[in-house]
């Protein structure tokens, strides 16, 4: 099983849901171009809030980096299918913090 198989397998869109929201009134003040760079790049709404909050502008770069978590893949790799998309959620929810 691959490690975006694994995180799909874990992915729970209601808990997922419940954690973005956490970030709403923080993401209100991040500056404007960092979101739109995000959306630039192709990255989800909703994984740019979570990342631009907990990262900040590092995010960006964080995108295109291969990451070990992710099976050395970058997490914009994972971005091309929804699959995989819902399998990067998973493991931002996994993320320490």
């Amino acid at each position: 099983m691959s490690m975006q198989d694994m995180y799909l397998s874990a992915f729970k869109q209601e808990h997922w849901d419940t954690f973005v929201e956490l970030f709403d009134e923080w993401y209100a003040t991040l500056p404007t171009e960092w979101k739109e760079e995000a959306r630039l790049r192709g990255i989800p709404e909703d994984i740019g809030r979570v990342l631009l909050c907990e990262m900040k502008d590092s995010a960006l770069k964080w995108i295109e980096k291969k990451v070990p978590a992710l099976g050395d893949q970058s997490p914009a790799s994972y971005l091309e299918t929804e699959e995989g998309t819902n399998a990067l959620r998973a493991a931002i929810l996994r993320m320490p913090r």
